[in-house]
């Protein structure tokens, strides 16, 4: 009798206990109001799959990345052409010069020569893009000013026009380093297109399946949070039954205790939503986006599942094969390879190259009035055999040294750049050189090394091409097992629902217990994540098969701008 009293007092201060401490529907929920760090609930934007695309493909840094090193793969090969750019070379000097002489046939007056020039040299210079061969232009400009006394002109303008080819014929005519750089640049701009179209492929793969996280984390949370609210209701309707007697008081503190795991795993649900939220503007923000940073993002579009968007390997191995962008870079490889084992093969053969070169001279000055000193020396002799020769009657004689000049050789600048141009004064020459390495075997070790390369390159392409149809089976077994998850899940959903609903009345008809009431709740949940799950992976697995093919663009109608 003693036993049965203390048991009857201690479930009357259980249910005392259970009705001061019972919390309301608002306390229980009050989780969920609460604001999410950094997020202002206030500002909420609602996002659909292709806008998120949209903002990553503006927006993502690593996209960024791909599109700057596109940039720099353009310039690499801007680099690599300016070696066509023809080159222009100006100079320019002055010089003056005071030497000792000696002989009176070195022209110098009082034991002494002076002259200055000022000089003038224009060098063009072009490499031709045909058969490797190169064209320079050089126009000299000198002005000679000296008192030399058997100089005939002072001051004395010389110009001189000097034209110099060079054709390789045999190493470097057909490919050379410079036109083997421009190659390689532009196959590696190919390769940088190429790489950024993966790139891009696989941040849009990643802001899908990022939205569905985001989709699946929401309505996580919502299952969640509804089976707080069941648990809720059961409570209630436990505390009137145990009002009325006809329920223990200890039911009432199972379904509290269950209440409060049910709130933890919302909780854990909402964390779970910040982080989805989170990854998923990682991916289509900018850093110095604050305003967005601190927005919710509401995902507007819910998973579906296409029966049409499943294909057969047969047909995914053909699509996967042609589009994939690893294969389109082993091709790329080889074309960079037989650039390779081209110009290798040309650097082994010797160097022979023809060369020619023709030029022209001009020239004009000022006449000099002096005569020099040999005709001053002479000229009293000349006029003393002049004077005999005059009465013997014998006709005179004029001096050699006269210091007469062609008129045509009179005048400054312009007259010498006249006589340069007429071409009268012109000197050519042609002839081979030849040049070859005793051995080569640097160029043959060079080719050989291309030619272990092209092999290599090839066992490569083989091995990706294996790993892609390794992907290709796996990512359609993941759609094809996914689809078949959402039927299962979506008829256990339906079951679970069927249960609780039977598990319910037959607890208001008194057929049936707490605990019952609770397991099913618990299961009617766990279904419904279960649908969710199924859902959510099927439309992932569908992204992943995109990516997998390489569809990702197309399929999309995505454009994207470098």
């Amino acid at each position: 009798m003693g036993k049965k009293l203390t048991l009857l007092i201690l479930l009357i201060l259980i249910a005392k206990n259970t009705q001061a401490q019972t919390p309301d529907k608002s306390t229980l929920l009050q989780s969920q109001a609460k604001e999410r760090i950094g997020v202002n609930s206030q500002n909420s934007i609602q996002l659909t799959i292709e806008e998120a695309v949209r903002l990553a493909l503006e927006n993502n840094r690593d996209i960024e990345v791909e599109r700057i090193n596109i940039k720099r793969s353009e310039f690499d090969l801007a680099a690599t052409q300016g070696i066509f750019d023809p080159t222009l070379d100006l100079r320019f000097s002055y010089n003056h010069r005071n030497s000792p002489v000696t002989s009176l046939l070195a022209g110098g007056e009082n034991g002494k020569l002076e002259s200055s020039g000022l000089n003038t040299t224009a060098t063009f210079f072009k490499r031709l893009p045909w058969q490797g061969s190169d064209l320079k232009v050089t126009l000299e400009s000198n002005r000679l000013t000296s008192d030399n006394l058997f100089n005939s002109l002072n001051p004395e303008y010389r110009t001189g026009l000097v034209l110099d080819f060079t054709q390789p014929l045999l190493r470097n005519r057909k490919i050379d380093s410079e036109r083997h750089k421009i190659k390689i640049s532009s196959k590696k701009l190919a390769l940088s297109d190429i790489e950024f179209r993966k790139r891009v492929i696989e941040i849009i793969t990643q802001v899908r399946n990022s939205y569905w996280d985001l989709v699946f984390s929401y309505r996580n949370e919502e299952i969640k949070r509804e089976a707080v609210e069941l648990a809720q209701t059961q409570l209630e309707q436990n505390q009137r039954l145990v009002d009325k007697g006809t329920l223990a008081p200890s039911d009432v503190i199972s379904t509290r205790v269950e209440i409060e795991r049910r709130i933890d795993e919302a909780e854990a649900a909402l964390e779970a939503v910040q982080r989805a939220e989170n990854n998923l503007k990682a991916l289509i923000l900018q850093p110095s986006q604050s305003t967005l940073w601190n927005a919710m993002f509401l995902p507007v579009e819910q998973p579906v599942v296409n029966s049409s968007e499943l294909i057969e390997l047969k047909d995914a191995l053909k699509i996967a094969f042609q589009n994939r962008p690893e294969m389109e870079q082993y091709k790329v490889k080889a074309d960079l390879n037989k650039i390779d084992i081209e110009y290798f093969q040309n650097q082994i053969k010797p160097e022979v190259n023809f060369i020619a070169s023709y030029g022209s001279t001009g020239l004009a000055g000022s006449k000099r009035t002096t005569l020099d000193p040999i005709t001053t020396a002479n000229q009293p002799l000349f006029n003393r055999i002049n004077q005999l020769s005059q009465l013997a009657g014998l006709p005179l004689i004029t001096s050699s040294f006269n210091n007469s000049v062609e008129s045509r050789f009179i005048g400054g600048y312009k007259e010498s750049l006249k006589n340069l141009f007429e071409n009268k004064f012109n000197s050519w020459q042609v002839g081979i050189n030849i040049n070859f390495a005793l051995g080569n075997r640097t160029a043959k070790a060079q080719l050989g090394q291309a030619f272990a390369q092209e092999r290599q390159i090839s066992v490569e392409q083989e091995r990706t091409q294996q790993a892609i149809e390794v992907e290709v089976r796996n990512v359609l077994q993941s759609v094809s097992t996914a689809y078949r998850r959402v039927e299962a899940a979506s008829n256990s959903y339906t079951n679970a629902e069927l249960q609780y609903q039977a598990e319910q009345r037959k607890f208001e008809a008194g057929l049936s217990t707490n605990f019952l009431i609770l397991d099913r709740q618990n299961a009617l949940s766990l279904a419904r994540g279960r649908k969710l799950k199924a859902l959510t992976d099927y439309n992932k697995a569908i992204t992943d098969l995109e990516r997998t093919l390489s569809t990702t663009l197309s399929n999309k109608n995505i454009v994207i701008n470098q």
